[in-house]
């Protein structure tokens, strides 16, 4: 699943004209000020999903993944 992740933010980085770095730079950044959105509605959104802190990108992409597939089989 590893590798699936990296060809996803390899794929993302192509598609935004910056390094896979740059990718990641601003997934983190996104997730953090989303990670410290004040709104409750956004706050409860984060507490819903299995994490202790903020996620990386590539944790969040792998929830999200997992959970798409999950819907999926649903």
């Amino acid at each position: 699943m590893n590798k699936d992740i990296n060809a996803i933010i390899s794929y993302i980085a192509k598609q935004e004209g910056v390094t896979e770095q740059e990718a990641i730079d601003e997934m983190q950044s996104a997730i953090d000020e989303g990670y410290n959105n004040p709104d409750p509605a956004v706050r409860a959104y984060w507490a819903a999903m299995p994490f202790f802190d903020r996620p990386t990108p590539q944790k969040l992409i792998l929830y999200l993944l997992e959970k798409i597939e999950n819907e999926k089989q649903h």
